[in-house]
Parts: C-alpha cells; sequence; structure tokens
C-alpha cells in the first residue's frame, strides 16, 4: 500500500500540484471581479444578476453568489466556479484557465500539470501559443524602446503624437526587417518552428521555408479581454528610398496575424482588455476603424473607445460588446470604404435588436483627426450621435439635390429593405412613421412597399440569430428548494434529519448528509456543489430577507406543506381502495380499509 506521503512525493517529482494551488489561485481571483470584467452586474439581495453570456435573453438569469464564489444560468443551466466561467468565456481548458488567473493574481505556477480532483491537466497546445505571442510582445516593445535601428518607427509614433505612456500602456513595439529575427528568438526559448508559424508570428512559404510574418513594421499587440496577447496588427515604415517589401504581405499597409486556435478575428476586439471598465461606467462602447483611433483616444482620456480586430464587423462582437452596455456608437471614416463599414454594421445591429447610434467625424476623416485638432472635438462629437437609421436617413436626404418623387423613391428602396430586417416591431413601426415624416409620404403606402422589399439573407433574422432563446427561470419543487435552504444554512439540516421528504436522485450526496444531520460541504464534488449553489440562489431570491430565521420559517412552512400533501395523498389513496372494495361486494376488505385509515388520522 502506498501511503499519503510517497503519493505527496511522486506527484512532486513527477511535476504535479495538488489542489491547494488551485485554491489559492481561486482565493485570489474574487468571482464578481471577474465577471464583472465579462458583464455588467446587478445587485440582486446578497447575490448579483446579470444577462446570461451562454445564451440570448432579455431577462437576467444568470446569478452570481459571492459567498460561495460561484455562478448559475437558470435559463441555460450553465453554473460553476471563478476558473469554469473564464474556461467557457476565453474557450480555454482547465490549465490554461487557471494560468491566465493565475498571472492576473501575479501567482506563479509551481508546475506544468495539475492535479485538480481525480484528473491531471497538462499545459497544451494553447498555453505555448500564448507564451509565444506574449514573448514576441515583450521582444517588440523592448526592441521599439532601446534598439537604434527601430528610430524609424520612434519617429513614426511621435508624428502620430502617442506619448511614451501610451506606447508602454498598449506595448506597442517594433518588428526588425529581418527574415528570422523572431524565429531565431524563439527557438532559443524551446519553441518549434511549426508553433512560431501556428501562433501566427511566422510564416511558409511555398516552397517550405519558414521566416518571420513581420519585417520592418510597427506592432500592436491584439489582446483577449483578459489582456493576454493572441495577436498582432502591424503597420509598415514607410522609408524614404528603401523599397517596401512585397513578400510582407504584398507591401499591405497592415498585416494582420493569421487565425489560431487563441485567435478568432470575428470575436476579439481590439482594446477591450482596456476599455471594458470604462465601457461599463459609461454604458456606451464606441467602435471606430483603427487602432490609431482606439489608441488616439485612450490617450486623450476616452477610454471607453474599440475597434474591430482585422476584420469587417461581426455580430459576434456585438453580442461581446452588449454585455457590458446597453448601446453601441460606431464611428467609422467618412470615406466611402467608411461609409459602407457602417450601414452593414447598423444592419446588422438593428436585425439582432442591437441599440446602436452614429458618431460623426466630419468635417475630418476619422477620431485620431478630430482629437489631434481639438480634444474638446470629441466629447461634443458623442454628445451629437443620432440613432444608426435616423442618421443614416439624414445622410441620403442630405445627399438629395432635392427632395422631389424619384429623390423619395430612391431614399425608401435604400431603407425599406433595412427597416424590413428591423428585430423590433416597436423599433420598426416607429421608423416607418419616421421615414413617413421625413418623405412626407402615407405610412400605408410605405407598409404596402415594406412588404415587396427585398432583404439581403446576410442580415435577414432568419440568419441572423436575432430571436433569444425562449428559455424560463427553472421552478424549484418543494425538496429542491429545502435542499436549497439548508446549502445555504447548513445548521437547519437538524430540523429535517428525522423527515422523510424524497429529494431527486442527484443530489443523494447532500440528501444523505442531511438524514446524517451534519452537512459537510467539502465533501461535495464542485459540479454538484455549484448545481447547489444555483438551488439556493433561486431558493432564496423571493424571500424578503436571507437571514438565518427567516430561511429556517420559510423551512419549516415547506416541510409543513410536504406532510400536508402526503396526508391528502393518503386520504384519496384509501378513499379509492375502500370504493374499490364497496365496488366488489367485499364488505371484509372495507372494514379492515376503515380501521386502518381511522387509526391512520388519529
Amino acid at each position: 500500500m502506498i501511503n499519503n506521503f510517497v503519493l505527496s512525493y511522486v506527484f512532486a517529482f513527477s511535476g504535479y500540484f495538488m489542489t491547494d494551488q488551485v485554491q489559492e489561485i481561486k482565493d485570489h481571483n474574487d468571482i464578481v471581479e471577474i465577471i464583472g470584467g465579462y458583464l455588467t452586474l446587478k445587485k440582486a439581495g446578497i447575490n448579483y444578476k446579470a444577462n446570461c453570456p451562454f445564451h440570448s435573453e432579455k431577462t437576467p438569469s444568470f446569478m452570481i453568489n459571492p459567498e460561495r464564489q460561484s455562478y448559475k444560468c437558470f435559463g441555460c443551466g450553465e453554473g460553476g466556479d471563478v476558473i469554469t466561467f473564464v474556461e467557457k468565456m476565453e474557450g480555454l481548458d482547465f490549465y490554461n484557465a487557471l494560468k491566465l488567473l493565475a498571472e492576473k493574481a501575479g501567482i506563479t505556477l509551481k508546475s506544468n500539470s495539475i492535479q485538480h480532483g481525480a484528473s491531471v491537466h497538462s499545459a497544451d497546445k494553447k498555453t505555448r501559443l500564448f507564451e509565444i505571442n506574449e514573448w514576441a510582445a515583450k521582444v517588440y516593445n523592448k526592441l521599439l524602446t532601446d534598439h537604434p535601428k527601430a528610430e524609424a518607427a520612434r519617429k513614426y509614433l511621435d508624428k502620430r503624437g502617442l506619448s511614451a505612456d501610451t506606447i508602454k500602456n498598449f506595448n506597442i513595439g517594433y518588428a526588425p526587417d529581418s527574415w528570422d529575427f523572431m524565429l531565431r528568438f524563439l527557438i532559443s526559448k524551446k519553441y518549434t518552428e511549426a508553433e512560431a508559424v501556428e501562433a501566427g508570428v511566422a510564416i511558409r512559404s511555398e516552397k517550405g521555408k519558414i521566416y518571420d510574418r513581420f519585417r520592418g513594421r510597427v506592432m500592436f499587440p491584439i489582446s483577449n479581454p483578459m489582456g493576454t496577447t493572441v495577436a498582432f496588427t502591424a503597420r509598415i515604415l514607410e522609408i524614404p528610398g528603401k523599397d517596401t517589401d512585397p513578400s510582407a504581405g504584398g507591401g499591405a499597409k497592415y498585416l494582420n496575424s493569421s487565425e489560431s486556435a487563441i485567435y478568432s478575428k470575428g470575436k476579439i476586439i481590439y482594446g477591450l482588455d482596456r476599455a471594458k471598465m470604462a465601457i461599463k461606467d459609461a454604458d456606451l462602447a464606441i467602435m471606430v476603424e483603427g487602432n490609431m483611433d482606439v489608441i488616439a483616444c485612450h490617450q486623450a482620456g476616452f477610454k471607453n473607445v474599440v475597434a474591430t480586430s482585422g476584420t469587417a464587423l461581426t455580430l459576434d462582437q456585438l453580442k461581446i460588446l452588449i454585455r457590458y452596455a446597453s448601446a453601441i456608437a460606431f464611428c467609422f471614416d467618412t470615406d466611402t470604404a467608411g461609409q459602407t463599414a457602417m450601414k452593414r454594421a447598423v444592419r446588422i445591429a438593428l436585425a439582432n435588436d442591437i441599440t446602436t447610434k452614429i458618431i460623426t467625424t466630419a468635417p475630418y476623416k476619422d477620431a485620431d483627426e478630430a482629437i489631434k485638432a481639438d480634444s474638446n472635438n470629441w466629447s461634443k462629437m458623442v454628445k451629437a450621435a443620432k440613432p444608426s437609421l435616423e442618421y443614416w436617413i439624414g445622410q441620403l436626404v442630405a445627399q438629395s439635390e432635392k427632395l422631389d418623387v424619384d429623390a423619395k423613391k430612391k431614399i425608401a428602396k435604400e431603407i425599406l429593405p433595412v427597416i424590413k430586417i428591423i428585430a423590433s416591431e416597436i423599433e420598426k413601426e416607429y421608423y416607418i412613421k419616421y421615414l413617413s415624416d421625413v418623405l412626407s409620404v402615407s405610412e400605408q403606402s410605405l407598409i404596402d412597399a415594406l412588404s415587396k422589399a427585398k432583404t439581403d439573407a446576410e442580415f435577414s433574422r432568419r440568419n441572423s440569430a436575432s430571436e433569444p432563446a425562449k428559455t424560463e427561470q427553472k421552478r424549484l419543487s418543494r425538496p429542491e428548494k429545502i435542499l436549497g435552504f439548508v446549502w445555504a444554512e447548513p445548521e437547519l439540516a437538524k430540523i429535517i434529519s428525522a423527515e422523510i421528504i424524497k429529494f431527486p436522485d442527484k443530489y443523494e450526496p447532500l440528501s444523505g448528509q442531511i438524514k446524517a444531520g451534519k452537512i459537510e460541504r467539502d465533501k461535495i464534488l464542485s459540479e454538484l456543489a455549484a448545481d447547489l449553489d444555483g438551488l439556493s440562489m433561486l431558493a432564496l431570491k423571493d424571500l424578503d430577507s436571507n437571514d438565518s430565521e427567516i430561511i429556517e420559517i420559510e423551512l419549516r412552512y415547506l416541510i409543513g406543506r410536504i406532510k400536508s400533501d402526503e396526508h391528502e395523498q393518503t386520504k384519496s389513496d384509501f378513499a379509492h381502495r375502500i370504493s374499490r372494495a364497496e365496488t366488489a361486494g367485499d364488505k371484509e376488505m372495507v372494514k379492515k380499509l376503515l380501521k386502518e385509515f381511522s387509526d391512520l388520522i388519529k
């Protein structure tokens, strides 16, 4: 028989560490603070609530219990602790979620393998990709700060008006004009060429040669909401007398990391890790077109600003933003490409019942240019933001030399397909009336034309997943409520230890403890504990107070109701049995049953 000392030694020698460090990391990452970094939370008694990030809903059913350090959604059933939440939000396994939380708390993992419960979790491919991008960001930033060959990059950033603090805060860097600088560095750190390619910092040619993806460029790290670098946007440096290297993205002004296991362009938002708290405070997320616009806004003190990540705006990105704020304002460039992007973004938002506004920077090209001219410009522009479709209609009217019949037909032809995809029937009715007033035509004529209007399949409600999931908060049975109350107040177990209550089988570990009259939470597996946290939150939410005396009164009431129901059921059963005996003419059975019933109710 191997004793515990030997087991501990074997695990230590093998590079495993036990549950104590997992608990240490959880203790240093308050679940309310971590989830509050992703969602807008509202106090609900001793708990917090929010719209669930794991399914579509209008009424919050996602509850967080600070005392238990757990969460539970009563709409879709998701629940767990702070590690589980980060796993699901970031698409990570247990090890990488734990590593992310450890880094946030300033804790160094003692090993690259973790024994937690019955399982051993190890560093995997994603861990290596995170590490590669983090190393690359540090090295690029160091080169920008210190290296003589980064002088052109420093001059470019100075010309763009970026301060040293801003460069440091956004971890901006410089990739030297070398074919293998980063590759050689990563190999020296025991990473492989294949991993460098997979992480997006190197590229494989058609002939199989591997070389640095980014060369002679200013580097802008892209981070996930937890602040970990997952990719880069790189701007080419235009140096007089030097040809742009065509292999570096074909001389593209901007070059982005390729998608990877840790980077999905359509789901990452540039600057969100720095902007999320300001977005929550302002209850408004401002989305601009480029990295420099984001950085200029933050440097000027406007921190609720983000941008897309090397791709056109996606529904996933909008859904992420509305976790933090009730509205999103778009501020895209005033050129044709910018206005086209704006119209596409508005259609996606309207089809999914997301409130949006438009900020216009005219006469300036973009936010960066407007702020450079005068930082007060931006505050005024944000305050002057208009509801998106009102802005769009206003632009079309302004572009018409005169609002004659042809102009009205042209405007209606562009706007009616947009109105048709609006998810909210109230908003749809509002914009029919609004367009009717602007064009001076009857609402009925617009309604008739609306039925014939064609919509782009990309923005139709059928394809936009605009309908929230039809979920209802679970109604607890009386035995489930009793379990919830006892989980909240373990001392109350003694009240029901002698009672005969049939609890659901899945809660047998706790019901067994209740029957024994002693609750030992630490002996309940974490998955079941999270479910019990959910029962507890749901059971307590309708009470006027979570005081133990109030809970005890409610608990005794439930026990009384269960007894009463069982008594009534027994009476009903005897009545049926006596009736059947009378119908059969069995007088002896009738007499016997009447005596049993009389004895029962004494």
